[in-house]
């Protein structure tokens, strides 16, 4: 089993949720002292053979060439908390935990190209961030994790939250578009009549071809369905490309057999220099 975590996640979650705590020389390292700990229980939970931990390399993506607005809503990270990121890889490799990261690319596509490693490899896949984008890649071997309860997520998961299949995800969240990465969608189509049109259908692809027969689905307002697909033609091929994950991502470091993903638990307390510098201890890893 492999396990995938979204270190970039676990960093703005532990800033918004540990009490504030120093460095001996004055800089805040709280986030970097939850990460540890969550990590830490998630080793002590699983007993992982396996591990990857990924993270953004910025705010910048390829997405961003695509739709410029691509999570353009979102700010920067807090200032305090961006020397804290630049150190997360290196702090999760102190605790034996592989890290990666690549330019032009988010955590999401990482966790997808990893999963997809390991299914090839003929392991099955636990990805554990709070990003619904990758509840697309749910299947029999890939199984989503809640990052706070630990508990799995799985098709019937999706199926109840949604309405539609993880293979239909990325086609629901691109019709009715995603206001937290700003996503267009469709303009006038939301969540019920996506879902119901891509139930309806089966796919994005499907109803793009035909938008007329939008207007056979049993939705409010159905017979301005097709005019309204047709004028949103372009902001939902856009919004299709924008949510599809890249699961052929360069990792960086480069991955050449999964051996370079198992856990390795530090020998000795000595080997964590910069849990020391941060004035950081070690969490319990088993």
């Amino acid at each position: 089993m492999l396990y995938v975590l979204d270190g970039t996640a676990a960093c703005f979650r532990a800033w918004f949720s540990v009490p504030p705590t120093m460095a001996p020389d004055g800089t805040e390292v709280g986030a970097l002292s939850g990460l540890a700990s969550w990590i830490a229980r998630v080793l002590r939970r699983f007993h992982p053979t396996y591990i990857a931990i990924v993270f953004d390399a910025g705010t910048w993506t390829f997405r961003n060439e695509i739709w410029p607005d691509y999570k353009a809503n979102r700010g920067e990270p807090p200032e305090e908390l961006v020397p804290q990121l630049a150190l997360a890889p290196d702090l999760v490799r102190e605790m034996g935990c592989p890290a990666f990261s690549l330019d032009g690319h988010e955590a999401d596509d990482l966790i997808a190209t990893l999963a997809r490693r390991a299914v090839q490899a003929g392991l099955d896949a636990r990805l554990l961030t709070p990003d619904k984008d990758v509840m697309q890649l749910i299947d029999d071997h890939v199984r989503v994790v809640d990052p706070k309860d630990l508990e799995e997520r799985g098709p019937d998961y999706v199926q109840d939250k949604f309405g539609v299949t993880p293979a239909q995800l990325g086609d629901f969240l691109a019709l009715a578009g995603d206001p937290t990465d700003n996503i267009p969608g469709i303009r006038g189509i939301g969540a019920k009549t996506a879902q119901a049109l891509i139930t309806a259908l089966g796919s994005l692809d499907a109803l793009l071809e035909d938008p007329d027969r939008a207007a056979e689905v049993d939705v409010r307002g159905a017979r301005t369905l097709p005019d309204r697909i047709r004028e949103g033609l372009d902001d939902v091929r856009i919004s299709q490309r924008l949510v599809k994950l890249d699961e052929e991502a360069p990792l960086e470091p480069p991955v050449s057999r999964l051996g370079d993903l198992r856990w390795r638990p530090p020998a000795a307390a000595a080997e964590a220099v910069l849990f020391a510098r941060l004035g950081l201890r070690m969490p319990p890893l088993g």
